[in-house]
């Protein structure tokens, strides 16, 4: 039971709890770290694939990117566990998102470390699709900023020693791209039986399909059901229903690219089409990036 105390000397009201065998106490929330990370690709279809997971009951996800195995590692693991969602069950599945773990070179070992066997999650999209999307992004927080706009075909493109154009491997939404080079870095430490690898166009337009292959990689049944996902026709997307509240992404989510040329994207295409191929084999995968 509860009794209400009263404190003369600090002159405020606190609970105490007195406990004997015949009173059942609640489970109390507790908090531990997670078994699953989204690790990229940024502009990939992160968010949406996070908050699709979590129409799970069995799942419970971390909203905002915490950046701990990248940015905020000098925090230490306590500051990173109380940034992890309350569970009540053990079988509950904690999963977090933070897309620039795939890119950083020092994300991998620092993940393996904590847990050699964390089940890792990457969602790809078409790379020219997604490098426009990702440029798109820069654009609009520069146009915010007041500060000079950037150009695709002059960021995107370098011109070597030889007078051959080739991709600037210093622009961040080509090297967000290059998904060969980052994986590889992970596969130091991770086996591709660690991963799961998402069709992020499939995705947007069958999410169902994508999730069905989630579930069964983070070892759920099968519980979220084709009603719970919604098509918002003004947004041209898919939104989440997990009780009666519809969650949709932001205005920042997919919203209109910017313009590019057909010879910027022919450009592009041609010039990723070596890494691609180089991460359909380390992959074991292919995907239609024609």
């Amino acid at each position: 039971m509860c009794l209400l105390q009263y404190d003369l000397f600090f002159r405020n009201f606190k609970f105490k709890w007195w406990f004997d065998k015949d009173v059942i106490v609640p489970n109390q929330f507790e908090k531990k770290f997670p078994s699953a990370l989204i690790v990229g690709v940024r502009k990939g279809g992160t968010r949406a694939l996070l908050d699709a997971i979590a129409l799970h009951s069995k799942v419970k996800i971390v909203r905002r990117e915490t950046h701990f195995f990248d940015s905020n590692y000098s925090l230490g693991f306590d500051w990173y566990r109380n940034q992890m969602p309350d569970i009540e069950n053990e079988d509950e599945i904690v999963i977090e998102k933070t897309p620039a773990y795939f890119t950083n070179e020092n994300v991998p070992k620092r993940v393996y470390e904590m847990n050699p066997n964390m089940k890792l999650i990457l969602i790809v999209r078409h790379p020219v699709y997604r490098t426009v999307s990702d440029f798109t992004q820069v654009y609009y927080n520069k146009l915010e900023q007041n500060k000079s706009l950037p150009v695709l075909s002059i960021e995107a493109f370098r011109t070597n020693e030889a007078g051959q154009e080739t991709i600037n491997m210093e622009y961040k939404p080509i090297t967000n791209s290059l998904y060969d080079i980052h994986i590889s870095k992970w596969l130091q430490y991770f086996k591709t039986e660690n991963f799961l690898f998402v069709n992020g166009d499939v995705f947007r337009a069958n999410p169902l399909h994508e999730l069905r292959r989630v579930e069964e990689f983070l070892g759920l049944e099968r519980s979220i059901t084709p009603n719970q996902l919604v098509f918002d026709y003004n947004k041209g997307f898919f939104c989440f229903r997990k009780t009666t509240k519809i969650r949709c992404l932001g205005q920042s989510k997919g919203r209109k690219h910017r313009s590019v040329s057909d010879d910027v994207v022919l450009k592009l295409s041609k010039m990723f089409e070596d890494h691609n191929q180089n991460f359909f084999r380390i992959i074991n995968r292919t995907y239609s990036w024609d």
